[in-house]
């Protein structure tokens, strides 16, 4: 298995995807070039590379049961990691690279969507996020805390369908009027039938193993109309991941998440009634096609008394999510604060009605 570098014409340093320019940039001299015509420079070089007698040492080992060795192309050094790993940067000339075996042949993802939000936007996020929590213990923000800001790029599985459903729904109307000294209470119960059509496009689930579905789907949603032909210079720079969930076993997911957007359109069908309970359900899925695509999401960690919060932001929109600490000093001293104005109030009432 081979890595590739994508190298500036001009010094020779790495290139690495800007999220900002939107193109493949240089941070030593500052030459920025399209996606394309670096993906096309080292298609030349490496044309030009098979003419050598002599070949990079760029192979890949297995070293044991999951766990590869690979070979940073700059420095040489062996960098170890799992089977799954696509891209990377390598922890000792802090060079980045790409797997090319990870993307290749069927491995090849349909698209990607590239980073619209760079590293620097991800810690504002981050500080915004932890600024609207009152509750947070007031040393959580120092900068120590935050343990890694990593750029990553996960594997998600993309399903197209389109769904024929019947529904019985259960639903009650109640009206009241008065009748002499009588208050009269109606209650009429219907039988509600609906039957329609839906079509999906691009339902996600993730297909890595390595984060919670919590953190993937609370990210979402991403905006495809933003994808873009997967080309691997748009994960330089970046971690990136093949799948190492399968598509067979992502449609379970797909279904749910299906069933339960065709059950809450059908029942917004029914606001006009009250109590409504479904009775019988019948969703038949059809015309299904799965495609492959790379997702941009920030991963950050912080630590705080001793325990490791992990946060993620959409790499495309910003969305932001995760888990706080809770100071408990500052929870009870809000909720005496709210127990106090309560109770002015209430006396205030009682004083009003000469209680």
């Amino acid at each position: 298995m081979s890595t590739t570098a994508f190298k500036c014409p001009c010094c020779g340093a790495e290139l690495i995807f800007s999220s900002e320019a939107q193109k493949m940039s240089c941070e030593y001299c500052g030459t920025e070039l399209d996606v394309e015509a670096v993906s096309e420079l080292s298609r030349n070089e490496e044309s030009t590379a098979e003419m050598n007698w002599s070949a990079p040492a760029e192979t890949t080992v297995d070293i044991e049961g999951d766990i590869c060795t690979y070979t940073c192309n700059s420095c040489g050094a062996e960098i170890t990691g799992d089977r799954s790993l696509g891209a990377t940067t390598c922890p000792y000339c802090d060079s980045p690279f790409v797997v090319n075996d990870k993307f290749d042949g069927m491995l090849k993802p349909d698209f990607v969507i590239p980073f619209k939000v760079g590293k620097d936007k991800a810690v504002e996020k981050f500080k915004e996020f932890c600024g609207k929590r009152p509750l947070l213990p007031g040393n959580f923000m120092s900068s120590h805390r935050i343990e890694s800001v990593q750029g990553m790029y996960v594997p998600y599985w993309l399903f197209d369908c389109g769904t024929d459903a019947h529904f019985r729904f259960r639903g009650e109307r109640v009206s009241h009027w008065t009748e002499g000294s009588y208050d009269v209470t109606r209650t009429d119960h219907f039988l509600l039938i609906r039957d329609g059509s839906m079509q999906f496009d691009h339902v996600p689930v993730d297909g890595t193993s390595k984060l919670e579905k919590e953190i993937t789907e609370a990210v979402e949603p991403f905006d495809t109309n933003g994808a873009e032909s997967f080309n691997p210079a748009y994960l330089s720079g970046y971690l990136a991941d093949k799948y190492d969930v399968s598509a067979e076993e992502s449609r379970i997911r797909a279904d749910e998440r299906i069933k339960e957007s065709v059950e809450y359109a059908f029942r917004q069908t029914t606001d006009s009634f009250v109590g409504v309970v479904t009775q019988n359900s019948n969703i038949r899925i059809s015309d299904g096609q799965i495609k492959y695509a790379l997702m941009p999401m920030w991963l950050m960690t912080a630590k705080y008394n001793g325990k490791l919060y992990t946060f993620a932001m959409n790499g495309q929109t910003g969305r932001f999510v995760g888990e706080l600490p809770i100071s408990w000093a500052r929870f009870w001293a809000f909720f005496a604060g709210i127990s106090a104005v309560s109770g002015i109030v209430l006396s205030i009432i009682l004083k009003m009605l000469g209680v």
